[in-house]
């Protein structure tokens, strides 16, 4: 397996404090709810404290823990504790060596759907379609407990956005914006079908519409996601 390179800490601390901002404003969060983190390297973490409010964070305030999620540097040094959720984090990077970036939110009208037990899995919006596919969705697990972990490991393996029941969102990707994008694109096409349903009809891409959107996804220098749309009729 190929080295990882290292990134630049202080840039690393500079995202990841602009998405808990733009996470926030964006009602993707309320509270001291969320938690983000950034692979530095193979033996490093940046990741948010917890019970803070991620509008009121500053870049002194994120931890670097090593991958058994201890603090380690000059974080031993500070009161804050990470996350309760971190070990979720460090399931993403021990499936996933791809992955650099971790997002968990809880984007309202997505994480409505699996209240209500409705799968996001039609073919409405063609950005969607391509970043994101069918949305898969986590068994409900105690928050802050291993029991998430275990809900997300093997999904994790094949997608980049899923749903954690009754919960929330976990987006992953190569940079901390991505995996935000990845969250901004979940939650609009959410709120998309959740008002074509409201208008009384959702008129699906069919599946040769579809198809080809995964032909040309090359162009936008993606691949087609691992999980199926249902496609309309």
């Amino acid at each position: 397996m190929s080295q990882m390179n290292p990134l630049n800490e202080f840039k690393a601390r500079s995202e990841m404090l602009a998405v808990s901002k733009l996470a926030y404003e964006r009602g993707y969060l309320c509270g001291t709810e969320g938690n983000f983190s950034i692979r530095l390297d193979e033996r490093r973490v940046l990741t948010t404290p917890r019970g803070v409010c991620k509008a009121r964070l500053s870049v002194s305030d994120f931890l670097v823990t090593n991958l058994d999620g201890d603090l380690i540097g000059e974080s031993i040094k500070q009161s804050k504790k990470p996350s309760t959720e971190l070990a979720m984090h460090l399931t993403v990077y021990a499936e996933r060596p791809d992955i650099r970036a971790v997002v968990h939110a809880h984007p309202e009208t997505a994480v409505a759907f699996t209240v209500a037990g409705i799968a996001l899995d039609a073919p409405i919006l063609p950005e969607a379609v391509l970043a994101l596919g069918a949305v898969p969705v986590a068994p409900y697990a105690t928050p802050s407990t291993s029991e998430v972990s275990e809900s997300i490991r093997e999904l994790v393996k094949t997608s980049d956005c899923l749903l954690l029941k009754n919960h929330g969102s976990l987006t992953v990707g190569r940079t901390i914006f991505d995996a935000f994008y990845l969250l901004e694109t979940l939650e609009h096409y959410a709120q998309t079908l959740l008002i074509s349903r409201q208008l009384g009809k959702v008129e699906a891409l069919s599946e040769e519409q579809v198809q080809k959107l995964f032909s040309i996804c090359s162009v936008y220098g993606m691949k087609p996601p691992q999980s199926s749309v249902k496609s309309g009729k």
